[in-house]
């Protein structure tokens, strides 16, 4: 229930007349101030048991009047009314502080107060810039009352304020008289907590996130480092044993003093001078924090200006860098993976960061070190694998490359990116040899031993003296037989995947070299003079796509330059035009194939960052045969020609000065030559070449392959050829369009010094 009543004063600010419910309020009061009667009613207003009262006050002549409307005083309605205002003011959990226009303090709550770790008499009727070293809230409350900084509006600002260790999130506010700003309110909420927890829910996120991303060791743990000092520890170290950059089992604990680690990562938001490089062998003196923690597997919370202990005394140089760098919390949290220990990562915070580390904190940093260590310990068992195949591809390359006199070959090789490659140079009859380089789609331990298949099957098509084109479409075959039992290789995109290799044949007698591709860049040809240029050749898709090959021959010149090279090596090129320079670097060493592979790996993988691709380079420089190095005939189809062809053989040994091979040389022509004259058709032709062995083969006009018998004792025939091939060190068959050769081939060294 409400009442009304007034009073009015006169200049002099004394009351004149006093009506309706005012006398009660005040009572007679007619003379005495107004002032006085003012007061009264204020400090009356929202007692318990007294009314809410409002003013209205206008001017009447000489007088103002006052008009005072006021709620029937009911202790039980004021009782409510002042419970509701203790409840969420002065009890409440918030801090609450109200500011006049001048933001000075009104009033403050006790939440408040014990936020600003300040009494009453400190903070009331102060002025909020003078309050900021308690909380530092005269920024925020001056955009509230300062329109032009909001658009022209007083707009409600939310915003999170830190003071040491707590996050505070405060909510400031104008107080409006309907349009008029009369003061401003901040409620205050120590969300410290809460901060806390959404923050280490984000490290560790991004610990799961952005660590691991790759298999390298060592880029695993930068990453580490880096997601610690984000908005955790101002330095970050990662040391890791160094057994793991190998791929060798860590050790269990404890870790033996002797037992070598390498600093692997350093990351720092502040200036830090650290005791190892990246990369460098990291020691920890015995007995410290570090040593401790590798020998029991235990984080360790370290003051290390508790005060002079023992450990800064044995490792006094790194006491010193912390020293220099602002130290004051440190967290040593053991990196540990099944057991074993990988290594141990060191967080710091320094003179940045006053907040020392606490336990919280120390159960945290365990858990990003075990997340880590799960991405160490991959990229651990991945350098194991890729190491394991690595030594398992250079176990199925060659081990000697044959030298062939009219034939010099170099080559490169380096394993890398996610293809397996492979080269070999095979020593073919008839003074020819063979270049292949080859890549399978994958890389690992199965793709090693795809490779050790490929190339065992190439060789062996090889020596069967398959022209290339044939040979590949063979591999074909092979290659969708390999593919069934490997469904990720049936699926390769043939564009970009698939086995691929170049197989080259070249003939140091006629000079021919005929080649073909299967998803293989063409070679390079250089002149002697330098001039460079790609073969101007098909190339066929890649193998296992149920596709023919073609074939092209060409004549190379005498030491002509032949540069067989894998396609990644111009994908790991710096620069856009890498194909200009292979060409370049062939061309500088024109008649060199050692100095032209050399040069090639200098201009197409100097940059480190583009070496991981891995790739193979096969370069040939290529002669001919002497023409006193070969002789040929042709003997007439006449059995009384078989001595006319021992003889001549004896008469060319001779000149060779190769008369200690005679007698098994003679046999050799004579029984081929007879076969040729029994079992096929054509005359003989005869063909004896001297290079770093003596070869004899015989051709004919027939296709029909030569079978050896072990011959029984009553057989008159059939053991001609048997004898043929045990006085030689290799023998076999090739064919041609008109026909088929057999040959056979004598060591030249004697028996005794090989």
């Amino acid at each position: 229930m409400a009442e009304s009543g007034s009073f009015s004063f006169d200049r002099r600010g004394r009351i004149t007349s006093v009506g309706g419910a005012a006398e009660r309020l005040i009572g007679d009061a007619v003379g005495q101030p107004a002032a006085d009667a003012i007061r009264l009613l204020l400090d009356a207003s929202g007692t318990d048991g007294a009314p809410i009262v409002q003013f209205d006050a206008w001017r009447k002549g000489g007088e103002t009047e006052i008009s005072v409307i006021g709620t029937a005083a009911t202790e039980g309605a004021s009782r409510a009314q002042s419970a509701y205002v203790a409840s969420t003011f002065d009890r409440a959990v918030a801090g609450i502080e109200l500011y006049d226009r001048e933001l000075r303090v009104l009033r403050a709550n006790p939440s408040a107060l014990a936020i600003r770790d300040a009494g009453p008499a400190e903070v009331l009727d102060h002025a909020a810039d003078a309050l900021d070293r308690t909380l530092p809230l005269s920024s925020l409350l001056g955009e509230v009352m300062d329109p032009d900084r909001a658009g022209g509006a007083h707009p409600v600002i939310e915003r999170d304020i830190r003071k040491g260790p707590h996050v505070y999130s405060v909510l400031a506010l104008p107080l409006l008289d309907g349009d008029r700003v009369i003061g401003a309110a901040a409620i205050i909420h120590d969300v410290t907590e809460s901060e806390r927890a959404r923050k280490a829910g984000q490290l560790l996120a991004a610990t799961h996130e952005r660590v691991g991303r790759t298999l390298g060791v060592m880029r695993t743990a930068q990453e580490l480092a880096a997601v610690a000092v984000e908005d955790f520890a101002d330095i970050a170290t990662v040391d890791l044993v160094d057994a793991v950059f190998q791929g060798d089992e860590p050790p269990f604990p404890p870790v033996r003093n002797t037992t070598m680690l390498r600093r692997a990562a350093v990351e720092a938001v502040t200036e830090f001078s650290s005791l190892y490089e990246v990369g460098e062998p990291s020691h920890f003196v015995f007995p410290t924090p570090y040593t401790q923690a590798l020998s029991d597997l235990e984080p360790r919370l370290v003051d290390p200006q508790a005060g002079p202990t023992d450990w800064h005394l044995h490792d006094s140089a790194r006491s010193e860098i912390l020293r220099r760098a602002g130290v004051h919390s440190m967290i040593l949290a053991p990196i540990v993976e099944h057991g074993r220990a990988l290594g141990l990562l060191c967080l710091y915070r320094n003179r940045r960061n006053t907040t020392r580390f606490d336990r919280r904190d120390l159960a945290l940093a365990e858990q990003v070190a075990a997340r880590g260590a799960i991405n160490i310990e991959n990229a651990r068992r991945y350098v194991r694998e890729r190491t394991t195949a690595t030594t398992l591809q250079r176990q199925l390359l060659p081990q000697r490359i044959p030298q062939v006199p009219a034939v010099r070959t170099a080559h490169f090789w380096k394993p890398g990116g996610n293809k397996t490659h492979w080269y070999d140079v095979i020593a073919l009859s008839g003074a020819r040899v063979g270049l292949v380089l080859g890549r399978i789609p994958q890389h690992g331990l199965r793709a090693s031993a795809d490779m050790g298949r490929f190339r065992t099957a190439f060789t062996t098509l090889a020596r069967m003296d398959l022209p290339p084109d044939e040979l590949l479409a063979h591999l074909d075959d092979i290659t969708q037989e390999m593919q069934q039992d490997d469904p990720q290789a049936a699926a390769a995109d043939p564009e970009t995947d698939g086995t691929r290799c170049l197989y080259a044949i070249y003939d140091s007698i006629t000079g021919q070299c005929a080649i073909a591709s299967a998803g293989w860049p063409a070679p390079l040809v250089t002149a002697p003079d330098g001039a460079t240029h790609p073969l101007d050749m098909p190339v066929g898709p890649a193998l296992g796509r149920h596709s023919n090959y073609e074939a092209v021959r060409t004549t190379l010149e005498p030491r002509a330059l032949l540069t067989c090279y894998s396609g990644s090596m111009l994908h790991a090129a710096r620069g856009d035009d890498a194909f200009a320079q292979l060409r370049r670097a062939a061309a500088q060493s024109a008649g060199d194939a050692q100095a032209a592979c050399d040069n090639i790996v200098y201009a197409l993988m100097g940059d480190p960052a583009r070496r991981r691709g891995g790739g193979a380079v096969l370069t040939a420089v290529v002669s001919r045969l002497g023409d006193g190095s070969h002789v040929s005939w042709t003997a007439p189809r006449d059995r009384a020609a078989v001595a006319d062809c021992r003889a001549r053989a004896r008469a060319q040994l001779d000149d060779w000065g190769l008369d200690d091979l005679a007698f098994a040389t003679e046999v050799v022509v004579s029984e081929l030559v007879t076969n040729v004259l029994t079992h096929a058709r054509g005359d003989p032709r005869i063909r004896m070449i001297r290079d770093d062995r003596l070869t004899i083969e015989v051709s004919d006009n027939s296709s029909t392959s030569p079978h050896l018998r072990h011959a029984r004792a009553q057989d008159e025939n059939g053991r001609g050829l048997l004898i043929a091939t045990t006085l030689g060190s290799r023998w076999g068959t090739r064919y041609g369009e008109d026909g088929k050769t057999i040959w056979i081939e004598q060591d030249l060294t004697p028996p005794e010094a090989r």
